[in-house]
């Protein structure tokens, strides 16, 4: 019988031969994949927290006199939020590029409690932890993935959050991915997955399900064709964008200015662990 952490690594496995193929027919890796994404993504996030039901959860025993540890932190989405609330916060970030834009907007905001800490979250300090600890949407590619949550555990004096898709981003734009590649796109794991592997762990989490607004969003079709070319690994050529533009043009539809998937909510999984 297939253990849940077997089952994740076959996931990881799939989706990563598959994206490994596209790159390779185009000459090209993954390595710098955040970094021509940090802008678009910047642009993406930002501004969308307010109402975001893991702010208003983490909020509500957020204090003063508690640390947030923000493991993944991006371009700072929740950083920047929970800085005015917490006496600091602690955003680890792998990818220099997203972490400074984080940097920029705490700078220009005049935010003095945030710590920056350029690492991956398995090769970070082994002494940082928080009364809150928030993970939110990076597990999807993490290869030691049983390592990886229980420092999280480690690492959390009150309440840890995980928070993971149920559906997946990508299922969004798989039949784009399906037109141009000819065949079904892999998925990464989601919530269940690593629920699954916390029970194996003998870790036992809250779950409480919420719907999201999908975060793709585009300032334009060109900006969503900028972005998908990089998403889809698609080759950046003119016939490619051309046939690109011409399908976001009949299925994205625009909202609050911006122009978004024809779909309401997507549904996401808070998970909640209290040491």
């Amino acid at each position: 019988m297939q253990t849940a952490i077997e089952r994740w690594h076959e996931l990881l496995r799939a989706r990563a031969q598959q994206m490994d193929a596209a790159y390779a027919r185009l000459g090209r890796t993954s390595a710098d994949y955040w970094d021509r994404r940090a802008r678009g993504f910047h642009q993406a996030t930002k501004d969308t927290t307010a109402t975001d039901p893991l702010f208003l959860r983490v909020k509500q025993e957020l204090t003063p006199a508690m640390r947030v540890l923000d493991v993944g932190a991006g371009t700072g989405r929740f950083a920047l939020a929970f800085a005015p609330l917490a006496g600091q916060v602690i955003a680890v970030e792998p990818n220099t590029s997203m972490l400074n834009f984080l940097h920029n907007d705490a700078d220009g905001r005049g935010m003095t409690n945030i710590e920056y800490v350029l690492s991956t979250w398995q090769d970070a300090p082994a002494n940082l932890e928080a009364e809150i600890v928030i993970c939110s949407h990076v597990l999807y590619a993490v290869q030691d993935i049983e390592a990886f949550l229980a420092k999280l555990v480690a690492a959390t004096r009150k309440t840890c959050y995980i928070y993971m898709r149920a559906t997946h981003l990508d299922e969004l734009t798989a039949p784009i991915w399906q037109h141009f590649h000819g065949e079904k796109r892999c998925m990464p794991p989601a919530y269940i997955h690593a629920l699954d592997i916390l029970f194996e762990m003998g870790i036992y989490a809250n779950v409480e399900m919420v719907v999201m607004p999908p975060s793709l969003r585009f300032s334009s079709v060109d900006g969503a064709v900028e972005e998908l070319i990089e998403q889809l690994i698609l080759p950046n050529n003119a016939q490619t964008r051309q046939e690109l533009h011409g399908m976001l043009a009949n299925w994205l539809v625009e909202r609050e200015g911006m122009f978004v998937p024809p779909v309401d909510a997507l549904h996401t999984a808070i998970l909640q662990i209290t040491p």
